[in-house]
């Protein structure tokens, strides 16, 4: 049988984000995959596709896209334009796939774009101005872009006419979500109110083929926790880092990104759970 999945990823254009999308090519078992990327940088996002094609190529996978660029999720007054645009990419994409008779047989969100917040403050140096734009970018977005995935999805896929049609939303989450750590505050919460939305709405979509998964993938060897390294205020958890840093333990990209895709092509993982890259 014929797989052909719509996959969205915030950001898209470096990072985690670009690794999941080529993971996906890999290890997904997807015949066809259509991606909306979406990202600050149109030559970020336009040079992650081409590489994806390629992929695709090489593996035997038709791979199609849309870029969606110069997107800022923190500007809460260009939500509902970006909302749109991807929609919109979206649509596109899932008309092409009834032109070209390759019907989409599973929809996925990732929502991997967000930010640490400054980790140089405690919870009682923080102002509410600060609080308000951090939970724009990584709490208020996300609501936004569920709402909007979960509405179009499952209006284009009812479960009556498309009863084998998955839907999957994916939160890049992390060990903060469920356990506290000094300085980490706006991160922690803004994670744990993730985390906990989705296993919201697993209670409310799951007679609809709609499956979530809040993601932790470890510390990554990436541009972000190198800002940790640099930032953070707590100086036994930076000995820490720094020590995984100089002996190489921190999480490969592509090691945990493989194990999100497996994870969500063996489809065996608990809808609204936590899955952390170092679970068995």
């Amino acid at each position: 049988m014929t797989s052909h999945h719509l996959v969205i990823i915030t950001g898209a254009n470096r990072g985690f984000g670009a690794s999941a999308a080529h993971s996906y090519i890999a290890h997904s078992s997807a015949n066809a995959v259509s991606f909306v990327l979406v990202g600050r940088t149109q030559q970020g996002l336009d040079n992650v596709l081409s590489k994806l094609q390629e992929a695709g190529s090489q593996a035997g996978v038709t791979v199609k896209g849309r870029v969606i660029a110069n997107v800022d999720l923190a500007d809460v007054a260009s939500l509902d334009n970006n909302l749109a645009r991807i929609q919109a990419a979206a649509s596109e994409l899932r008309k092409e796939s009834v032109e070209y008779k390759n019907a989409i047989t599973k929809s996925v969100l990732i929502n991997n774009a967000g930010s640490l917040g400054d980790l140089s403050k405690t919870a009682k140096e923080f102002t509410w101005q600060e609080a308000r734009s951090y939970f724009d970018f990584n709490v208020v977005s996300l609501v936004g872009l569920c709402s909007a995935f979960l509405k179009d999805t499952l209006a284009v896929f009812p479960k009556e006419q498309h009863p084998d049609h998955k839907t999957v939303v994916v939160s890049i989450s992390s060990l903060l979500a469920v356990q506290a750590f000094s300085n980490w505050g706006l991160y922690a919460a803004g994670k744990a109110a993730r985390d906990r939305l989705l296993g919201v709405i697993a209670l409310e979509e799951k007679d609809n083929n709609v499956k979530t998964l809040n993601y932790a993938p470890g510390p990554l060897d990436n541009e972000m926790q190198a800002d940790v390294r640099r930032t953070l205020g707590d100086k036994e958890q930076l000995k820490i880092y720094d020590g995984m840093h100089k002996s190489g333990s921190l999480v490969k990209m592509d090691d945990s990104s493989r194990k999100l895709v497996l994870l969500l092509k063996d489809d065996t993982f608990t809808s609204g759970g936590h899955v952390d890259f170092y679970d068995e």
